[in-house]
């Protein structure tokens, strides 16, 4: 696994290459854990699809350092880059290349801490950072500070050999910002769940049975409470039908098939025939529900969103279903009617 994604514009080539040789020569970094689209055995490998290689490195790096020049801005793929870093909350270090200054940074890197490239101070917490970042051991300090005053030494050379590239088109700008608006919606939201969860994994590291750990799921999880709306609902337009309709309910949506009534039922069946709620088929042999109904199709509109949740539940849906009720959530099973569609 690639250790270090260099994320750069590739107009700043000659500075990028100065940085990736203070990595390597004066911190430490092996040069096989750094991946840098610019530099010739550090970037994508022969044969491979650019952008494609480019997104599973960035997704597979432990840590991310963006130089954020003129040109990153300008660069609609470094902006794609830096969102991909804000989706998935990578180890994100940012290196600020004059002459931006604080008050250029934009986007998801407004109010972020960022390295100064042209100061030996900024510069050697940078160092430490990815010493622990990158868990490493870092060269010693004589040889840090004497790559590190080289490096600067030729850092006014190296930018001015940069082409600032022309601005990106507007358009391109706009799409860029809502792109980046989405990244932060996501993240913001993977967060509040990944606290959710937390929460939920501390309380139930402390139960030491079902019945406690199906309360703890209650109490932090919206699957219960989404599962018993969806039962209401459907008991709710259920209790407004005869019990031999309701019958025909449980074989069109669990058994799957027509109502063959028992001689016995056949009174019934006809009063819900004259009512509308049932039609008959095959000959008069089987009913099933009249969708024409609006009684009827209330039932069926419901049943129908219960059994479409049932199939695709959230994942702590049968944990806490078994320990709550001790059996098995499908539509087909009678135990299932009886518990929650017969009330």
């Amino acid at each position: 696994m690639t250790k270090l994604f260099i994320s750069h514009a590739s107009a700043d080539k000659a500075l990028v290459s100065a940085f990736v040789d203070l990595l390597e020569g004066g911190v430490g970094v092996a040069p096989r854990d750094i991946f840098c689209s610019s530099r010739t055995g550090q970037s994508v490998k022969p044969g491979a699809h650019f952008d494609e290689a480019i997104r599973e490195t960035l997704g597979a790096s432990g840590c991310v350092v963006a130089l954020i020049s003129e040109n990153f801005y300008a660069s609609a793929f470094c902006m794609c880059e830096l969102g991909g870093v804000w989706l998935t909350a990578k180890s994100f270090l940012p290196v600020l290349v004059p002459p931006l200054n604080f008050k250029s940074l934009k986007a998801v890197l407004e109010g972020v801490q960022v390295t100064m490239i042209d100061s030996a101070e900024s510069l050697d917490q940078l160092r430490d950072e990815l010493e622990e970042r990158l868990a490493i051991k870092a060269h010693g300090t004589p040889r840090w500070n004497e790559r590190r005053e080289r490096f600067l030494a030729g850092l006014t050379n190296a930018l001015n050999s940069i082409v600032v590239t022309a601005p990106v088109q507007r358009n391109v700008h706009e799409a860029l910002k809502k792109k980046l608006a989405e990244y932060e919606t996501t993240y913001q939201d993977q967060q509040a769940e990944l606290e959710r969860l937390k929460s939920v994994n501390a309380e139930l590291l402390k139960t030491k049975d079902l019945a406690a750990a199906a309360d703890v799921v209650r109490k932090h999880s919206t699957t219960a409470e989404a599962f018993e709306d969806l039962v209401n609902t459907a008991n709710t337009a259920l209790r407004r039908l005869p019990r031999i309709v309701r019958e025909a309910c449980y074989y069109q949506f669990g058994i799957g098939g027509d109502y063959y009534p028992e001689p016995n039922d056949w009174e019934d069946v006809t009063s819900a025939v004259e009512h509308g709620h049932l039609c008959l088929l095959n000959e008069d042999t089987s009913a099933a529900l009249d969708e024409k109904d609006p009684k009827a199709r209330k039932a069926i509109d419901a049943l129908v969103a219960l059994s479409s949740w049932l199939n695709e539940p959230p994942e702590d849906f049968e944990g806490w279903y078994a320990a709550e009720y001790e059996g098995i959530p499908e539509l087909a099973r009678r135990p299932f009617w009886d518990e929650h569609l017969s009330q």
